[in-house]
C-alpha cells in the first residue's frame, strides 16, 4: 500500500487553523506525514508548536500585514484566492504531497489541487447542523422563513429541527455581513456526490441524526472533536492544553487567579477571536455579571477595550471578584476546577471545547453558525441555556444574562444539575470517540484507507493512477503550447491562413 502525504489548507484565522492543525497532528500520530498551510504573514508573526506537523506558507497578497492591512474583507478574500492559488500550486509542485484536505470555505484550493492531479477533500470547521443547512439551502431542499415572519419556522428536514429565521447560519442570507463569504458558504459542498468525502469537525454521538441525513448526499464523516483533550481515563498528567498556535497572546495571570477560587464558582466569559459585541452589549453584560454576585473572568480583546465600561468594573476587579484580560489560555481555563459555566458566543470551537471539558454554557449567539449551535446546546444536548435577545434594543439584556447564569449555576435540583450532567456525559463521549476504537478514530482509519486506495487504484503500467494520469495530461498540455508543440504549430498554420486571406505576402 502506498503512503499518503497530506497537505492541509485552513482559512487563515484562528478558529479555522486550530481544528485543522489538531487534525494534522492526529494524522501524524497514525504515521501519515502532514503539513499545514498558513499565510506568510501568520508564519512570520506566530510561533507554532506543531510537533510532527510541518508548517508551510503561501501568499495571501498581504504578506506584510495580513487581513488587518486589507481594504476590506471582500478585497482580502479576492486576493487570498488570486495570490494563494498561484503560490499553493508552486508549493504542491515542489513537494511530494498526495492529498489536500482544504477548508470547505475555500473552493479554489480544490481546483488548484485537482488541476495538479491531487485528491482534494473538504474539511468543515463547522457543526454538522450548520454544514447541512448550507448544503440543503443551496440545493433547494430547505427554505428559511421569509423576512418578517415572526415565529415562523422551517420544516424539520433530514435530522434538522424546524428553525426560526434568526436561527439559520447568517451566511445563508445575501444581506448578511461580509457578503463576499455568502457564496462560498452556500457552495461549500456543491460539487460533492454520493461517493465523495467530506470531513466534519464533530462526532457521531453528538449529531448522529444530521449526519445520517447528509450521508445520503455525500460521504460525510465526523472525525472530531479536533480539540486537545485528556484521555478518557485522565491517566496522563497534562500541565496545559494547547493547539500549538496562538494568533493572540494569552495572559498568564488567569490560572493563578482561578487557583484562589472555589470549585465551580467562576463565570468564564469569552466571545472568541473575531466577534465584536459593541458598547451597549458590553454594558448590559457587565451589569448582568455583577448582578449574579459571582466571580467572573472576562476576555476582552485589545481592539474592544475602548468599549469596556470600566467604571462599572473597577470595584470588582480591585477586590479580586473579577478579572478582565485581553486573551486567555481557554483550554486550560475550561479544564480548571473553579470554572462553573461558560458565557459564550457559541463559535463551534468554543462549543466543542466546553463540551470536551464538561462545562455548562450560557449561549449568547451573534452571527454565522452561532445561533444554530446555541439551539442545539439548549434543546438537543441540554448542556446549557440560551439567552434571548431584546429585538428592539438589539442586545441581550442584563436581567436575561443574570437569570441564565443563575440557571446553570444555582438551581441544584433542576436546570443546573441537568446541564452539568449533560455536559459531563458529552465530555465523556467526546473523549471516548478519539480513543482507539472510538467512532472518530475509526472514521480517521477509514479516511486513511481511502487515501492510500486512491494512490494505489489502477497504478499499473497499462492503467495509471488518477494522479499520474492528471500529471501526464498536464505535461502534455504545456508541451502542446510550447514552441514547436502541436497547438503552437496549429496556431502558426492559422496565422498563415489569416495572412493569405488578407492578401499578405
Amino acid at each position: 500500500m502506498s503512503k499518503a502525504n497530506v497537505l492541509l489548507v485552513p482559512y487563515p484565522c484562528q478558529s479555522h487553523i486550530n481544528p485543522m492543525l489538531q487534525f494534522a497532528k492526529r494524522l501524524a500520530s497514525k504515521g501519515v506525514p502532514a503539513a499545514l498551510i498558513v499565510t506568510r504573514f501568520i508564519a512570520r508573526t506566530v510561533r507554532f508548536y506543531a510537533g510532527p506537523v510541518r508548517v508551510e506558507s503561501i501568499s495571501d497578497g498581504h504578506d506584510e500585514g495580513g487581513l488587518p492591512s486589507a481594504a476590506s474583507v471582500d478585497e482580502y478574500v479576492e486576493r487570498l484566492e488570486s495570490n494563494g492559488s498561484a503560490s499553493l500550486a508552486a508549493l504542491i509542485e515542489e513537494g511530494h504531497f498526495t492529498h489536500v484536505v482544504y477548508d470547505s470555505f475555500m473552493h479554489w484550493v480544490a481546483r488548484t489541487a485537482r488541476g495538479l492531479g491531487l485528491s482534494a477533500v473538504p474539511f468543515s470547521t463547522q457543526s454538522c447542523a450548520a454544514s447541512a443547512v448550507y448544503y440543503y439551502v443551496n440545493s433547494g431542499l430547505l427554505d428559511a422563513p421569509p423576512p418578517g415572519d415572526a415565529g415562523g419556522r422551517s420544516e424539520p428536514f433530514a435530522g434538522l429541527p424546524g428553525l426560526e429565521r434568526w436561527e439559520f447560519p447568517s451566511f445563508v442570507f445575501h444581506d448578511a455581513s461580509y457578503p463576499a463569504l455568502t457564496a462560498p458558504a452556500l457552495a461549500q459542498f456543491a460539487d460533492r456526490d454520493a461517493g465523495d468525502w467530506v470531513l466534519v469537525n464533530s462526532f457521531d454521538e453528538l449529531e448522529f441524526e444530521v449526519l445520517d441525513g447528509l450521508k445520503h448526499h455525500f460521504k460525510a464523516r465526523a472525525i472530531g472533536p479536533c480539540v486537545p483533550l485528556p484521555a478518557v481515563d485522565d491517566s496522563v498528567d497534562v500541565d496545559c492544553f494547547t493547539y500549538g498556535a496562538n494568533l493572540l497572546s494569552p495572559e498568564d495571570t488567569c490560572i493563578k487567579w482561578l487557583d484562589a477560587k472555589s470549585p465551580r464558582s467562576v463565570v468564564y466569559v469569552s466571545f472568541g477571536s473575531n466577534a465584536s459585541i459593541g458598547a451597549a452589549q458590553m454594558e448590559e453584560l457587565a451589569r448582568g455579571l455583577l448582578a449574579t454576585g459571582k466571580p467572573f473572568l472576562w476576555v476582552v480583546r485589545a481592539g474592544e477595550e475602548a468599549q469596556l465600561p470600566r467604571h462599572l468594573l473597577d470595584a470588582a476587579t480591585a477586590s479580586g471578584d473579577a478579572l478582565v484580560v485581553r486573551w486567555s489560555p481557554q483550554l486550560d481555563i475550561l479544564a480548571h476546577r473553579a470554572v462553573g459555566c461558560f458565557v459564550t458566543h457559541c463559535g463551534w470551537n468554543s462549543t466543542l471545547e466546553a463540551l470536551g471539558f464538561g462545562v455548562p454554557m450560557v449561549a449568547l449567539p451573534l452571527w454565522t453558525d452561532q445561533p444554530i449551535n446555541a439551539r442545539f446546546i439548549e434543546e438537543a444536548w441540554g448542556a446549557g441555556v440560551r439567552a434571548r435577545r431584546d429585538a428592539s434594543a438589539g442586545v441581550f439584556p442584563r436581567g436575561e444574562i443574570e437569570q441564565c447564569v443563575r440557571a446553570v449555576m444555582e438551581d441544584e435540583d433542576g436546570r443546573a444539575a441537568s446541564a452539568r450532567a449533560a455536559a459531563r456525559r458529552l465530555r465523556d463521549a467526546a473523549r471516548g470517540v478519539l480513543a482507539p476504537g472510538g467512532s472518530s478514530d475509526k472514521k480517521l482509519g477509514e479516511f486513511l484507507e481511502f487515501a492510500c486506495a486512491v494512490m494505489d487504484d489502477g497504478a499499473t503500467e497499462s492503467e495509471p493512477s488518477p494522479r499520474d494520469a492528471a500529471r501526464r495530461w498536464s505535461e502534455a498540455a504545456r508541451a502542446a503550447v510550447a514552441p514547436g508543440g502541436s497547438s503552437d504549430q496549429n496556431l502558426e498554420e492559422f496565422v498563415n491562413y489569416l495572412r493569405a486571406s488578407a492578401g499578405e505576402k
